[in-house]
């Protein structure tokens, strides 16, 4: 009888354990984040440029990203990712108009925007962008 008892309280104590899984959350922005060699080609002065990019996320969740030394100009420009599309808001940064779209093809990026040089006044400057993840 004591055996019984001693296997029945044995049952009921590990019946009453709770096994949590705490899986980490998908966070769609994580395959574009990093350092891109990029090669940017001006459509307007018909003249290729090269430079670093640094994608980074804002927060835990959302789709908000932040293009770290944008059009090689050392500013740094919000963009809003869904799926594999990146959308460049309308936005002046330090003197430029900026805006445009890119996609993610694998782990390249390539982007076609806008930037308009307030403080020269320069004549606006549409660029395409191809972009291979360093990391």
């Amino acid at each position: 009888m004591k055996r019984l008892l001693v296997a029945v309280s044995l049952l009921v104590a590990l019946a009453s354990c709770q096994v949590n899984i705490i899986e980490p959350r998908y966070d769609e922005r994580d395959k574009v984040v990093g350092y891109y060699s990029m090669e940017e080609f001006s459509e307007t002065f018909n003249d290729y440029t090269y430079y670093t990019l640094h994608v980074t996320k804002y927060g835990t969740t959302g789709n908000v990203l932040y293009l770290d030394n944008f059009y090689g100009a050392d500013i740094q420009v919000h963009a809003y990712m869904s799926g594999d599309k990146v959308t460049i808001p309308f936005q002046v940064v330090d003197d430029y108009e900026i805006e445009g779209v890119g996609t993610m093809h694998g782990m390249d990026l390539s982007l076609n925007y806008t930037v308009r040089d307030l403080y020269n006044n320069t004549r606006t400057n549409f660029c395409e962008t191809w972009g291979e993840r360093k990391d």
